[in-house]
């Protein structure tokens, strides 16, 4: 969940999150906008793997990593371009108990049992260094320098980035990998079923798209189509993208990359729900994510998201 700067709660969402990442790219003149969806994914990771007890989140808290991400991968064009664009605006403030601490609260939501301690940090930093009055983000990156071990869990928790470069763009690619899969597996690549990206080198992690219904016309399926007609075929699906997991991880492990988070998207599944159930979208949702259930269950390693669009 988000807490915005008028105190209105809503849940995160990364595909608003990678808009606005996408706006910065194209405003700074680069078309590579598939990093947006890197680093809006490796921000989602981070936050679920948060040790907050309560998975509460500031907006600038976000905003904040979004532009730290950007100027550790070696975009700091484009992180100066969505700080404009999304952060509060610039100002100074004095070095001021009750200041600082708002301030704090704010852009950190530290809780109360440590928000004191850490305030005062700050402050006597401010006033050793002489300062009179600086922008608010001055303190914040004080506080989190001074934060100690008993605040670590306070902490969105960063995912390691290496810096992006056009050599180490990806870790695995796409033909390396699909170079080892099963020839049955393959056969689903070439219908156009299943898509692998490789492995990037910004964000690295396990991405596979499955188009379903071109799984359908690869099996011969038509409408109307039931859960226990398909349900055999997911099983299928679920062994070929099993293989896809597995080969990746073997050939992840060779650059130094072990447990990488799976993410699988179905981008045609809103289009499968009208053409082959005779549903509406998004209402049928639910029970489309039930519907996979099988696939999923048949992978040996969980998920951490699965995507229907």
């Amino acid at each position: 969940m988000l807490t915005s700067t008028e105190g209105i709660t809503s849940a995160f969402d990364s595909e608003r999150l990678q808009s606005r990442i996408i706006q910065s790219f194209l405003a700074a003149g680069i078309s590579e906008t598939y990093l947006a969806d890197d680093i809006s994914l490796a921000l989602e990771f981070s936050l679920q793997k948060s040790k907050r007890k309560e998975k509460i989140f500031t907006l600038s808290e976000i905003n904040n990593s979004v532009v730290r991400i950007l100027k550790d991968t070696g975009f700091p064009e484009i992180a100066a371009i969505y700080l404009r664009n999304n952060a509060c605006s610039q100002l100074t403030i004095t070095p001021e108990f009750n200041t600082i601490k708002k301030v704090l609260q704010k852009h950190l939501g530290v809780n109360l049992n440590s928000i004191d301690e850490l305030s005062g940090k700050v402050l006597s930093a401010a006033q050793h260094l002489n300062i009179e009055n600086a922008a608010p983000e001055l303190f914040v990156e004080l506080a989190k320098h001074y934060e100690t071990e008993d605040f670590a869990s306070e902490d969105i928790e960063p995912v390691s980035l290496d810096a992006w470069e056009q050599d180490n763009r990806w870790l695995v690619k796409a033909k390396a990998l699909e170079d080892e899969l099963a020839i049955s597996t393959r056969n689903l690549i070439d219908a156009k079923v299943i898509r692998l990206t490789g492995v990037s080198g910004m964000f690295p992690s396990i991405r596979i798209f499955f188009m379903i219904n071109e799984f359908c016309r690869f099996h011969g399926l038509s409408s109307p189509l039931t859960e226990m007609v398909l349900m055999p075929y997911l099983f299928s699906a679920g062994k070929a993208i099993d293989n896809c997991i597995a080969t990746t991880d073997c050939l992840a492990a060779k650059a130094g990359q072990e447990d990488l988070p799976i993410f699988i998207t179905i981008p045609d599944m809103s289009s499968f729900a009208a053409q082959m159930l005779d549903a509406s979208w998004p209402e049928v949702e639910k029970d489309c994510r039930e519907m996979v259930i099988p696939l999923c269950n048949s992978l040996s390693r969980s998920l951490f998201k699965l995507k229907l669009s």
